[in-house]
């Protein structure tokens, strides 16, 4: 899907006009360049489960096999009378 959008400066920074159906559900987002030039937005992360979420999806299968190491047994809790 691709359109095209209008550039304009506000202050000292260069802003985009982004369509309506490019919309972002996000306050914000971080932006990247790959080689060829081209700039990525993502939404930012809003809560720690989001960053998880995204360092899963970026690993893929890298951690398949990996397994939980034994914790342990727990040991109670001294009460605080």
């Amino acid at each position: 899907m691709n359109a095209t959008a209008k550039l304009f400066t506000l202050a000292n920074s260069q802003a985009v006009r982004i369509p309506a159906r490019f919309r972002i559900d996000a306050e914000e987002v971080e932006i990247s360049r790959t080689e060829d030039g081209a700039l990525i937005l993502r939404p930012k992360p809003r809560t720690a489960a989001d960053v998880f979420a995204l360092a899963r999806a970026k690993a893929g299968d890298a951690f398949k096999d990996w397994k939980r190491p034994e914790q342990g047994v727990a040991r109670p809790v001294p009460a605080l009378d």
